[in-house]
Formats: structure tokens, sequence, C-alpha cells
């Protein structure tokens, strides 16, 4: 399983399974800028604090998602392991967010700090090919 690509993507989405937080419906889509096959993208279709759909890849031509987070591999590794906050990263210009920033901070930085996404993120993000 590579990173990113489908089977990874499935893996997180399994492993949010049974996660509930007060999140509304949300389309996220992640830009990862330095991967060995160079850029990736995943989007994740959020409700209710759990993954609805996740697939690997951009966006359809004519869809948008409502939050866009870019950022290298490895920061984002470093932040779903807990090594660095994402504040830090944000202000060093190491993790960039594009879209409903207010969505970000109120409803999505909680959600993907909770309990069960930590360990979700680490799961998945911890599997590479």
């Amino acid at each position: 399983m590579s990173r990113f690509d489908q089977s990874w993507v499935d893996a997180l989405v399994g492993a949010t399974e049974g996660a509930e937080r007060d999140a509304g419906p949300c389309r996220v889509l992640y830009v990862v800028t330095d991967t060995e096959d160079g850029k990736a993208a995943f989007h994740l279709d959020l409700d209710e604090g759990h993954i609805v759909a996740g697939v690997a890849g951009r966006l359809p031509r004519g869809e948008a998602a409502d939050v866009t987070i870019t950022a290298k591999e490895s920061v984002l590794l470093q932040l779903w392991a807990g090594d660095r906050s994402r504040d830090a990263a944000f202000m060093a210009g190491d993790l960039k967010i594009e879209g409903d920033y207010q969505r970000w901070l109120d409803e999505l930085v909680p959600l993907f700090e909770a309990d069960e996404w930590s360990a979700a993120w680490s799961t998945a993000g911890g599997s590479s090919g």
C-alpha cells in the first residue's frame, strides 16, 4: 500500500468508523507536495465527524472543496503523529489552508485532534509502500 493511494484512503476511512463529533458536512482536499511520486492528493467528505467518502486524487473538474490543505508529506506526518503544532506549521508557512478558514478553525482542527482521529492519522500515516 502506497501512502495517499486509494488503499491508504480506505484505511483512513475504516479507522474513523464510529467517530462522532459535532461537525457538519464538509469536503476537505489534501494536496501533498513532495511525495516520492511527486504531488499527491486525496479528498474526504465528512459528516458528523466521520468520513462518509474518501477518494485518492484531486476533485473532479467543476467540484470544489470547502477547505484545501496543502503541505509537504513530512509536515503532515509530523502533524498526524502529534510531533508538531498545526499553528506552528501554519505560521511557518509549512501548512497552507484555503477556502473556509473559519470552518477549519472551528470544526476541523478540533475534529482532527480528537483521540479517534489522532489514532486514524497515525494508523494510516504509518502505512507506506
